[in-house]
C-alpha cells in the first residue's frame, strides 16, 4: 500500500501556505488589540490643522481610604453608609480602612454585634476593602477582664484578617502595619505610653523583608492606625521604621488615623497622613482645621506621583436624583404672565412737607 502525507496531496502545498499566508494575515490585528499604541491619532471626516492624540493605556488605579468610625454615637453609622454609597459611585479598585471600626472596650458578645454592624454595612462596597487594626478593635477594657493578654486579637484576626500583612497590586505595594502590639515585658496594652507603642522585632523583621522584596516596585503605600511619627505617647522607636523606609527608596505615603484631624507632613520625600473620620466623634465640624467627615481618594498612575485628595462624606450626586428637562419646565399655565406696562403716576408733594 502506497504511505499517503499531507505533501503528496497535490493540494498540500497550498493548505500549508493558506495557513501561514492566515496567520500572517491575523497576527497585526492580534496585535493591534493588545497592543499599548503610542501618538495614536482620534478618528473624524473633518479636516483641522490641530492633532489630537489618543491617551496612552497605562496601569492607572484608584483607592479610597475610610477613617475612623468610633466614639460618636450608634446612629453615626449612617454616615459609613453614605460613605459606602459615595466609594461605589467613585467606583475605585478598593478601599483600605484604617482602624477604629468598631466601638470595642468590651465582652466578646458585645463585640462581635458591633463587628457584624460594621462589616454589613462594608459588605456593600462592589469592591474589595482592606482592614487596619485600632485599639477599639483590639482593646477589651475594664470589662472584660477575663480575656488573655491579647484580648480582642482573637477575635479580630477571626473576623477581619491578620493583625498585619501586605499584598501587591499593579506594581505598588500595600502595607498594613499593626501599632497596638503592647509592652513586650508585660503585655499591656496602651496608646498613651511610649513604652506601649513599641514595633515587635517580630514585626519589624517582617516589615524589612516586605520592603525588599517590594525595592523595585513603582511604590509602597503603608496604613496604621497610631500615627507613630508624632513621638510621644506614641512611642519613640519610628526613626528605624522611617529609616527602613527611606533605604527602600519608594514609600509613597503613610496613612494613620486615631486622633479624629486631618494633618499632613512630608519628611524625606514620604508623605506623612492623617485622616479625621467616616462616622466617628468629631469635636465639631471645621474643614479649615481638618475636622469633617470624610474619605481620602488616591489616583495612582505609573510613573507619577500620587494624587491625594480629600472628599468631604456625602459630596456626591447620583445622576437619577437630578430632574429631567420637563421637571425643570413650568406648564404653561403656570408660566408667568407679563403685567403691562404702566405710567408711573406722578406723586403730589404733601402740603408742609419737603421732598
Amino acid at each position: 500500500m502506497r504511505k499517503t502525507t499531507v505533501f503528496s496531496n497535490k493540494f498540500g502545498y497550498w493548505n500549508i501556505a493558506a495557513v501561514f499566508g492566515l496567520i500572517f494575515f491575523l497576527l497585526p490585528t492580534a496585535f493591534a488589540q493588545t497592543a499599548n499604541p503610542e501618538n495614536q491619532q482620534i478618528e473624524s471626516p473633518r479636516p483641522s490643522a490641530v492633532t489630537l492624540n489618543v491617551p496612552p493605556i497605562k496601569d492607572s488605579f484608584t483607592f479610597l481610604i475610610f477613617a475612623d468610625r468610633t466614639t460618636g454615637t450608634p446612629e453615626d453609622i449612617s454616615i459609613l453608609k453614605d460613605a459606602v454609597v459615595d466609594a461605589n459611585r467613585l467606583a475605585p479598585d478598593f478601599v483600605m480602612n484604617i482602624g477604629d471600626m468598631v466601638q470595642g472596650y468590651n465582652a466578646t458578645e458585645q463585640w462581635l454585634e458591633q463587628m457584624k454592624e460594621f462589616k454589613s454595612v462594608m459588605n456593600e462596597l462592589k469592591c474589595p476593602w482592606y482592614p487596619t487594626p485600632g485599639n477599639h478593635d483590639i482593646y477589651a477594657g475594664r470589662y472584660a477582664k477575663d480575656l488573655p493578654k491579647e484580648q480582642h486579637e482573637k477575635e479580630y484576626e477571626e473576623h477581619f484578617g491578620p493583625l498585619y500583612y501586605a499584598f501587591e497590586y499593579k506594581n505598588y505595594w500595600f502595607i498594613v502595619l499593626f501599632t497596638d502590639e503592647g509592652n513586650s515585658e508585660t503585655g499591656e496594652k496602651s496608646f498613651s505610653k511610649p513604652e506601649c507603642q513599641v514595633m515587635s522585632d517580630a514585626q519589624f523583621q517582617w516589615l524589612k523583608s516586605i520592603l525588599n522584596k517590594a525595592k523595585n516596585a513603582e511604590g509602597i503605600f503603608v496604613f496604621q492606625h497610631h500615627p507613630r511619627w508624632l513621638g510621644g505617647r506614641y512611642g519613640n522607636d519610628w526613626d528605624k521604621v522611617h529609616t527602613a523606609f527611606v533605604e527602600t527608596g519608594n514609600v509613597k505615603a503613610v496613612f494613620a488615623g486615631h486622633i479624629h484631624c486631618m494633618t499632613f507632613d512630608e519628611k524625606d520625600g514620604i508623605k506623612y497622613l492623617t485622616l479625621a473620620t467616616t462616622g466617628g466623634k468629631l469635636s465639631r465640624i471645621d474643614p479649615a482645621a481638618g475636622l469633617i467627615h470624610e474619605i481620602h481618594h488616591v489616583s495612582v498612575r505609573k510613573s507619577a506621583e500620587p494624587e491625594i485628595t480629600i472628599l468631604p462624606v456625602n459630596s456626591t450626586l447620583d445622576i437619577t436624583t437630578m430632574p429631567t428637562r420637563r421637571q425643570n419646565e413650568l406648564p404653561k399655565n403656570e408660566l408667568p404672565t407679563t403685567k403691562p406696562e404702566q405710567k408711573p403716576t406722578e406723586e403730589k408733594p404733601v402740603q408742609g412737607t419737603v421732598l
